[in-house]
């Protein structure tokens, strides 16, 4: 079959959907890399001091510095760990060769 122009390829979509996809996750991963240098510059501080205080901070904690908030905490340990029962499946399934 032959392309007139006034219809896409079927693949044409998928890749026009990566390609926006793709840009959408390079952007959120630009502001955050942004966010953290102003953060650990301390820029803005004299203009908008609350905003350059959330930025340190979230630097902080993006950096493994800041203790993990309480809710985080309280989250995590709501979640059963089920790595002792795939250990324990682990060891049986290597002493089985």
């Amino acid at each position: 079959m032959l392309h007139t122009g006034t219809t896409r390829p079927e693949g044409s979509l998928n890749v026009a959907v990566a390609l926006l996809v793709m840009v959408v996750i390079l952007a959120v991963a630009i502001g955050i890399v942004a966010i953290v240098a102003m953060g650990m510059q301390g820029a803005g501080r004299e203009r908008v001091p609350e905003l350059a205080n959330v930025m340190a901070e979230t630097a902080r904690h993006l950096n493994g510095d800041a203790e993990p908030p309480q809710g985080l905490v309280e989250f995590f340990e709501e979640i059963p760990d089920v790595r002792r029962g795939s250990a324990s499946s682990a060891k049986s399934a290597t002493s089985a060769k």
